[in-house]
């Protein structure tokens, strides 16, 4: 029974639709392969060997087993591909696909019971994250572009990559004049698209039917579907205007910006979250990064030149206009949304400047990291002239506010409330670390002194630096504590310190040793007197008489002992101690005492104490056992600024240094192989004999006016691949991300350039491109296909028709929300969390319901908070961009699991609930009225007769919503078989839940004309 009510509502009933409308097996299996452009190239993997293999074999494994070696060990060489491939005399080296059965990870791992197989020989194994980098490429089938002997050299001539297509000007060629019969030519780019035509002998298709354009339009432009009033105004409209007039319409509504913007967050990898675990003092969150996405956005709609938008995202900082709108600072989130590694600065400059060499210019600079690039004119010098461009610029200790703050509003002073308990909860925090420290060598204070000394004073290698904890530990002390204890000593006596109660200890331990018997007696008797030192220390050395360091020592050990055990203090206990308590009772320390220990007690634990160690000596001496939970406590903070609707907005701006400096280069990649000075300035290639270093601070406004100079060949030229791109599915160029050397050739190299010269000429103005492109005859052509364009052009690269293309993930969310009645289209503003459970975890307590952004769900997915490290499943489903470096275009999948989510998803039941509760609604009207409502809401369109008879046979032959009881799990079944139907009922349970017209109504929202546009 159960198989009757899931798949003749759910399946069944789409399968009688027509065919090439449903989602369905064929579609998810292949069956509309022929309908999609071409798949992405594989020069994303190529860039993974380049920058994560390459570099790794070069500095580990050439020296032995490459054709320049003395001596190839083992007959292995791994200098090129073949060589990787055919292996030693054990075998090959790799087998693709099979990290574990490729012999050289397991030697990297040093996983082989022979201990000669270890590699690389007589060191240690290499780094976690470089084994992960080796199985992640094996496990993609070991790419490698090597095809040939290893040089030193770079594998390009200087000469021959300057005739590069992609490096020489930007031409001005001529519109050609095809015969056109058809009148196929609206505009120029028609010339150039029916001239290509005919010289490959094929004809344009037909122009779409009215209601396929508008959709096609209207998703291209806003991301979301026409609503049925438009689509009837459209189709009623007899103006030849008509299409130009709803152009018009929707590049002036602000969705416009939200669709587009989301394209370029692509290309920017934004993220909320910088991929770092919270640890050390790395924040995962970051709080401000949607200012950058509403920069964007509002840049977008705002029509803002792409010349201006390319400068303000590299140097907004140092523009006069930047003084007097400070929302323009949020533009440099371009550069500091990317990942942080965890601290480790040169990767972080290596993804700034892969961003912009990538996103703006298509060129893979960040390849010339280790080495000069194998396959373009970018030598390893130029790549740390843009390193050095980074690296003399920084991010500001507190983020500039960019917008107005109304200090007197009661969201403010709550957040500010907010705020002061994040800091007092880190002062708490800090100063029970600090007590706590002070109070472990309580018990033991004379042998921790005697160790401080020793550590001053002794030449012997093993007390300085890190050793000496160790020694410390060795002679039964926390090392931590001795570490606090000597510096803190060496400061005192370095500042001549006169405290109370360790001032006596450092004019003890000043004494000669061949002195101290004779003056340690007079000494003590003169502190005696002395109403700077403390009462007890005083009296217990003049009665001690202390004849050697040991004896002061001892007065110590007994006196601040005393007090430990007067004061209740518990005994220290390392964090990460097993099976030990590490709570602290801080409240201790404030126990009254009789004086004089009561003396005693304020002045050792007071902030005057010399002992008491500052915030960066507890660094110094426990590291993340200190740093870890302050993060954690900081994070809370961030999280206030990342949810508070009383938080400034700020941006995460980028500022030079004080002092800019050059970068020198690092020998194959390592900062520590110090080669020549590389002074900051522009690539080289595109330098055109003006390569003069830049002198205007760190060299970022250079930097940026050199990229959207109009002599430069790549700027113009990639972004008006980008935006054929994504109007058509596919480029001109398809390497998008790649205008070197390895990259395609464009299909149509003069509209190319025309376009990228119109663009320039029209103000860099992408909404005029936008306008030009879809008021092309070649836009709004038929995607319908023919035999004679499938045999001669079956991935459609000359365009003899339009493409069928699947909304993207954002689309198709945005879609079901307006379906449903639900979409709030509020712009702008904090991200909302589209999967809370996912982020609470991750975070692990430090995002709370009550620091979660209460902006509403409902909104548009550009407004959802992407997490670098936690993306919800739904997002990889339908293949959104990996926030981890940029995306030049999406990988288009089709898998089960997309079907799956339309089927059971509890997103998409709320939203047929929704649907069927609209106020406008016929809930009175016939069940006719009903079906056209949702196709007409749903599709845009009313439904044919064949699909009313559907609907009334689907909508009679209900039935039960009451499951056969024997699907039930029965008392007399065994416990395999009751697992199995729980698991089969929850698995169902939605669908168990719905209603005939909720099952009808999902059924026809599983049609694949929702999700792709003809």
């Amino acid at each position: 029974m159960w198989s009757r009510v899931l798949f003749p509502n759910f399946v069944l009933m789409s399968l009688r639709l027509t065919a090439p409308c449903v989602f369905t097996a064929a579609a998810l299996f292949g069956g509309v392969f022929h309908a999609f452009a071409a798949a992405p190239s594989n020069l994303a993997e190529l860039d993974f060997f380049e920058k994560k293999i390459r570099p790794v074999l070069s500095d580990s494994c050439y020296e032995c087993h490459s054709a320049d070696a003395k001596k190839v060990k083992g007959g292995l060489l791994l200098d090129t591909a073949e060589g990787l491939l055919k292996g030693g005399d054990t075998g090959p080296a790799i087998v693709p696909g099979k990290p574990d059965k490729s012999l050289l990870l397991i030697t990297m791992k040093h996983g082989d019971s022979d201990p000669d197989m270890a590699m690389p020989p007589k060191k240690d194994v290499l780094p976690d994250a470089v084994l992960a980098d080796f199985a992640e490429w094996i496990k993609m089938g070991a790419p490698d572009p090597r095809d040939g002997k290893l040089t030193r050299k770079a594998a390009w001539d200087e000469k021959t990559a300057k005739e590069h297509w992609a490096f020489k000007p930007i031409s001005q060629p001529a519109v050609p004049t095809p015969a056109d019969p058809q009148h196929f030519i609206r505009n120029p780019i028609d010339a150039f698209v029916l001239a290509k035509l005919t010289e490959k002998k094929l004809t344009p298709s037909a122009p779409a039917d009215q209601a396929a354009l508008l959709r096609r339009v209207t998703y291209d432009l806003t991301g979301l579907p026409p609503s049925p009033a438009e689509m009837d105004a459209f189709l009623s409209d007899p103006s030849p205007a008509a299409y130009e007039k709803t152009v018009d319409r929707l590049l002036a509504s602000p969705a416009y910006g939200e669709r587009w913007g989301r394209h370029w967050l692509d290309i920017a990898r934004y993220s909320d979250t910088s991929g770092d675990r919270l640890n050390a003092k790395h924040q995962p969150l970051f709080p401000f990064a949607w200012t950058y996405r509403d920069y964007v956005i509002n840049a977008f709609n705002a029509d803002l030149p792409y010349d201006q938008f390319i400068v303000e995202q590299i140097a907004a900082d140092r523009l006069p206009e930047a003084e007097k709108d400070k929302s323009k600072l949020a533009a440099l989130g371009f550069l500091t949304v990317g990942k942080r590694f965890m601290g480790n600065e040169n990767d972080v400059i290596d993804d700034r400047i892969d961003v912009v060499s990538k996103g703006l210019l298509g060129l893979t600079a960040a390849c010339a990291r280790c080495h000069d690039h194998k396959f373009d004119p970018i030598p390893t010098k130029d790549y740390y002239a843009l390193h050095g461009i980074f690296n003399s610029s920084i991010e500001p200790a507190e983020e500039p506010i960019i917008s107005e703050v109304n200090k007197d509003s009661a969201e403010y002073k709550d957040y500010q409330a907010a705020v002061a308990t994040i800091e007092k909860e880190v002062d708490v925090y800090r100063h029970t670390q600090a007590v706590k420290l002070v109070s472990g060598m309580m018990e033991k204070a004379g042998e921790y002194l005697l160790m401080a000394q020793q550590g001053i004073t002794s030449k012997d290698e093993r007390l300085k630096g890190t050793s000496f904890g160790l020694m410390a530990r060795k002679q039964g002390l926390e090392s931590e504590v001795a570490v606090v204890c000597m510096r803190r000593i060496k400061e005192s006596a370095n500042a001549k310190s006169t405290d109370p109660v360790f001032g006596p200890w450092l004019r003890f331990a000043a004494l000669p040793a061949d002195q101290f018997a004779e003056k340690g007696p007079a000494l003590a008797s003169d502190l005696a007197n002395s109403p700077e030192v403390n009462p007890v220390i005083a009296q217990a050395l003049a009665a001690k008489a202390p004849k050697s360091l040991e004896d002061v020592a001892a007065v110590y050990t007994d006196a601040l002992g005393q007090l430990g055990k007067q004061l209740g203090l518990s005994k220290y206990v390392r964090v990460g101690t097993p099976g030990k308590k590490t709570i602290f009772d801080v409240a201790k320390i404030d126990t009254v005492l009789p004086e004089p220990m009561d003396t005693l007690r304020r002045q050792i634990f007071s902030g005057d104490s010399v002992m008491m160690p500052d915030e960066k000596l507890m660094t110094g001496a426990l590291g993340v056992q200190f740093t870890n939970p302050e993060t954690t406590i900081r994070a809370k903070g961030s999280s206030i600024d990342f949810a508070h609707p009383g938080a400034p907005a700020r941006a995460m701006a980028l500022v030079d240094k004080p002092e800019p400096k050059d970068s020198v280069v690092f020998i194959r990649g390592e900062p520590t192989n110090r080669g020549p000075v590389a002074p900051r300035k522009f690539l080289t290639v595109l330098s055109y004999g003006k390569d003069e270093p830049f002198k205007d601070g760190s060299g970022r406004l250079e930097l940026a006016r050199h990229i959207a100079d109009r002599e430069n060949p790549l700027t113009a030229r990639v972004i008006v691949n980008r935006v054929w791109q994504w109007h058509f599915g596919q480029a001109i160029v398809r390497t998008v991300n790649d205008f070197g050397t390895r990259s395609e050739p464009p299909t149509h190299p003069e509209l190319l350039d025309w376009m990228a010269t119109w663009l320039m000429d029209n103000g860099w103005s992408l909404k005029k491109l936008h306008k030009l492109i879809v008021l092309s005859s070649t836009y709004q052509q038929s995607s319908l296909a023919n035999d004679r364009g499938m045999r001669d052009d079956p991935t459609n690269q000359w365009l003899w028709r339009a493409n069928v293309q699947r909304l993207d993930f954002e689309s198709i969310r945005d879609t079901l929300l307006t379906i449903g009645g639900k979409l709030d289209r509020d712009v702008n503003g904090r991200p909302f969390l589209l999967a809370a459970s996912t982020a609470n975890s991750r975070y692990k307590g430090m995002v709370t319901d009550a620091m979660l952004p209460k902006t509403s769900v409902d909104r548009r997915t550009v407004y959802a908070m992407i997490d670098r490290n936690a993306l919800p499943d739904m997002f990889g489903t339908f293949d959104f961009a990996n926030p981890e470096m940029t995306t030049g275009e999406r990988l288009l999948t089709t898998v089960p699991q997309q079907a799956l989510f339309m089927m059971n998803s509890p997103f998409v039941v709320e939203q047929v609930k929704n649907l069927l509760a609209r106020p406008d609604f016929p809930k009175d009207g016939i069940d006719e009225d009903k079906v056209r409502f949702i196709f007409r809401t749903a599709l845009q369109r009313q439904p044919t007769a064949a699909e009313l008879v559907l609907a009334r046979n689907f909508l009679s032959d209900d039935p039960p919503d009451v499951p056969d009881p024997a699907a039930e799990p029965q008392t007399n079944d065994d416990i395999k078989t009751r697992a199995q139907k729980a698991i089969a009922l929850k698995a169902l349970q939605p669908s168990k839940q719905l209603n005939v017209w909720e099952r009808y109504t999902q059924a026809v929202l599983q049609m694949n004309e929702l999700i792709f546009l003809n």
